[in-house]
């Protein structure tokens, strides 16, 4: 899927997106979140481990 939502974050000086990654205790990628620049990180985080528990219907 293709994202038009690119971000500008300030603290860090980066245009574009994110990538919040969970990964399994053996280093396996579980899933991969990819938002625009703009999303804090703790936001972004908790979306992904919702998502990730089937807590929220995002996909």
């Amino acid at each position: 899927m293709i994202c038009t939502g690119v971000g500008f974050d300030a603290g860090k000086q980066i245009h574009g997106g994110k990538r919040f990654i969970t990964v399994d205790l053996l280093g396996l990628v579980l899933r991969v979140l990819v938002t625009s620049a703009s999303v804090p990180e703790r936001p972004g985080a908790k979306l992904n481990v919702h998502v990730l528990a089937g807590l929220s219907d995002e996909r």
